[in-house]
C-alpha cells in the first residue's frame, strides 16, 4: 500500500526535474542563439569602420539639395532640415520647417530641389494625395488624377540631365511623367504597381524608370517609351547598377541578381537562408566599377549587411543587431558614402590609411 504514494511522488519529482532541465536547456539554447546572432563584423573589420552621425531619431535623406557638386546628407527632425557634408558630417546649412509641413511630415515625405529652392514632396505613400510644399508650408500644387485611388508611387528625379527635377508616378492603369509645376508630360499604359528605382541618362544608356508590376518588372525611358517587361517570379527590382559591360536591374529575393532588359542574369549572389531586401550600387573608388551593398533578412538569422564586388569578392560582411535601412550619398570626389539608419544614423566608411 505504501508503494503507491511513493510511485506517485516519484512521478511528480521526475516531471518537475524534466521541466526544470528542459527550462534550463531552453535558457541555455536562447543564450547560445543570442551569442550567435550578436552584432559583429565577419569580413572587412581591418578596412572599414562604423562611426555615429547622430544618435537622435531623425529622418535622414540624401540627394543634391543645394547647388554645390555632390550629394548632401539631410537630417530632418520635423522642425528643421540640417544639411551636412556626407564626408565630415559638418553642418552646412539649417533650414526651418513651418506651417503644414511640420504637421504632415512622415516617412513618405521627400526633399528635392526645384530650381534653386528646396521643397518637400509629400508622396502620399500610396494612401493620400501627392502634395508639393515650400519649407514654410506653402502648398505649390497637389496631384491626384483619379478619384478612385491616389498615386501608388511618386518619385522626383532629374533623369533627362537638363538640371531640372521632373516627377514620375504610377496611377491607376498608367505610369506618368510630370513637370516641375505638376503638369502631366506623358502617360504610358501600366496595369498596376509602383516605381522602385530610376537611373539617369548616360552617354551609353537611356534613362530608366523601373517599376514592379504584377509578376513582372517594367522599364521605361524618360520619354515614356517602354524598354522592357521582364517576368519576375521570386524576385523584385530594388535598384539599377552601371557596370562597364552594361546597365542592369538589381533584383532581390532568395538571391541578389543583376538582370538585363532581355531577362539575362549576369550576376547572382546568395546569402544562405536569408532574403535580399535592399541593394544599392556603391562606388568605393572613383573610376572603379561599383560594388553592391545589400541588406539581407531572415527569421532565424536577423539582419546582414554585405558589400560584394563585380567579381564576387566579399568586401564587407556584418551581422547586424537591429533592423537597418541603407542609404548612400555620392560626394564631390565621386565616391559613395554609405549610411545605416537604425534608431539613429551610422556611417560605414573606409579606415584612414
Amino acid at each position: 500500500m505504501r508503494r503507491r504514494p511513493l510511485l506517485v511522488l516519484g512521478a511528480v519529482l521526475a516531471a518537475v526535474l524534466a521541466v526544470g532541465l528542459a527550462g534550463g536547456f531552453s535558457a541555455v539554447a536562447r543564450r547560445v542563439e543570442t551569442f550567435r546572432l550578436r552584432p559583429r563584423v565577419l569580413t572587412g573589420a581591418e578596412t572599414f569602420e562604423t562611426v555615429t552621425v547622430t544618435e537622435q531619431a531623425m529622418d535622414p535623406q540624401t540627394g543634391a539639395f543645394d547647388t554645390e557638386t555632390g550629394d548632401d546628407l539631410a537630417l530632418v527632425d520635423f522642425t528643421a532640415v540640417q544639411l551636412l557634408l556626407p564626408t565630415t558630417f559638418v553642418e552646412r546649412q539649417r533650414l526651418e520647417l513651418g506651417g503644414d509641413v511640420r504637421k504632415r511630415w512622415s516617412e513618405s515625405s521627400r526633399l528635392t530641389r526645384v530650381g534653386d529652392t528646396l521643397v518637400v514632396v509629400d508622396t502620399g505613400g500610396g494612401l493620400d494625395d501627392v502634395r508639393v510644399h515650400d519649407l514654410d508650408g506653402t502648398e505649390r500644387w497637389r496631384y491626384r488624377p483619379d478619384t478612385v485611388a491616389p498615386p501608388t508611387s511618386f518619385v522626383p528625379a532629374d533623369l533627362d540631365g537638363d538640371g531640372e527635377i521632373e516627377f514620375y508616378a504610377t496611377i491607376v492603369s498608367y505610369a506618368v511623367r510630370l513637370d516641375t509645376a505638376g503638369r502631366e508630360v506623358w502617360r504610358a499604359p501600366f496595369s498596376s504597381g509602383r516605381i522602385t528605382a530610376t537611373a539617369p541618362r548616360t552617354r551609353r544608356d537611356p534613362a530608366w524608370i523601373v517599376a514592379e508590376g504584377q509578376g513582372e518588372m517594367v522599364v521605361w525611358n524618360d520619354a515614356g517609351t517602354r524598354l522592357a517587361a521582364v517576368t519576375m517570379k521570386d524576385a523584385r527590382p530594388l535598384g539599377v547598377i552601371d557596370w562597364p559591360d552594361g546597365r542592369y536591374v538589381l533584383a532581390g529575393g532568395p538571391a541578389l541578381r543583376a538582370v538585363a532588359l532581355d531577362g539575362r542574369v549576369v550576376f547572382d549572389w546568395t546569402v544562405p537562408e536569408m532574403t535580399v531586401a535592399q541593394a544599392l550600387p556603391l562606388t568605393l573608388e572613383a573610376g572603379v566599377p561599383p560594388a553592391v551593398a545589400l541588406l539581407a533578412t531572415g527569421l532565424a538569422n536577423g539582419w546582414r549587411l554585405q558589400i560584394v564586388s563585380r567579381d564576387k569578392t566579399l568586401v564587407y560582411d556584418e551581422r547586424l543587431g537591429a533592423p537597418t535601412t541603407l542609404l548612400k550619398a555620392q560626394a564631390a570626389d565621386g565616391v559613395d558614402r554609405l549610411f545605416l539608419r537604425r534608431a539613429g544614423l551610422l556611417a560605414l566608411r573606409r579606415r584612414a590609411s
